[in-house]
């Protein structure tokens, strides 16, 4: 799915899809934030605008209101539907004030009216940008309180097998009298030393850090979770 949102960072990816019919709004909103350092793809006319976002992700969506194919709101009831997590600003003129609100309503996040000036249209943009990033840190909380509700179960769970076994590998190391057995025990006593660290850095988790390896494998990097350093 392409609205996985633990995948995103909207503060780095700045890009947005500008739907209208007329090629010319869709070039001035080009023009406009691309000064701004802001990739923008162009769609003249809902259905295009349509078929690109089964395609790609973007973080803001703008989309003129009225169009003959498919109108704005087909776009918000698309975004929505599919449970996509672009935001969506709407484009309307003065004499359509009413339908702007009525977008607002079906969950757009935002809307210009025309003829819009560039500080408004980029101001706008960034908000939306800011409000992403802002979902973004709300997902990453709610996963770390996932992660630590884990962590506590996950030592509840292991610490009292590990003990037993921690015990037994001891009195073994203890009592044998063969030295094979003794090394055996050791490192068993050994081992289970070190997955009784492990949880309880799990258990200490302060930090939701990640680690990437080549090749795109992520995981929870506990080291630094745990010192709460970066």
């Amino acid at each position: 799915m392409i609205n996985m949102l633990s995948n995103l960072q909207y503060d780095k990816l700045k890009k947005v899809l500008i739907i209208d019919d007329d090629e010319g709004v869709c070039c001035l909103v080009e023009d406009i934030l691309a000064e701004q350092g802001i990739d923008v793809v162009k769609a003249i006319g809902g259905e295009k605008g349509i078929r690109i976002l089964t395609e790609e992700f973007f973080p803001v969506v703008i989309t003129d209101l009225r169009m003959p194919d498919i109108d704005g709101f087909g776009i918000i009831d698309y975004i929505h539907k599919r449970k996509l997590l672009s935001l969506v600003i709407v484009i309307t003129g003065y004499a359509t004030i009413d339908n702007a609100i009525e977008a607002l309503r079906r969950g757009a996040y935002d809307y210009v009216i025309k003829p819009f000036s560039p500080d408004l249209l980029t101001l706008t943009v960034k908000k939306a940008f800011s409000f992403m990033g802002l979902i973004e840190k709300q997902e990453k909380i709610k996963q770390f309180d996932i992660i630590t509700q884990m962590a506590s179960t996950t030592a509840h769970e292991v610490f009292q097998p590990l003990t037993v076994l921690m015990g037994r590998a001891n009195e073994i190391q203890k009592t044998t009298q063969d030295e094979k057995i003794r090394e055996m025990a050791q490192q068993v006593l050994s081992e289970a030393r070190n997955i009784r660290n492990v949880i309880r850095k799990i258990e200490n988790l302060q930090e939701y850090v990640t680690k990437t390896f080549p090749g795109g494998h992520t995981i929870i990097d506990i080291d630094k979770g745990t010192s709460g350093k970066e």
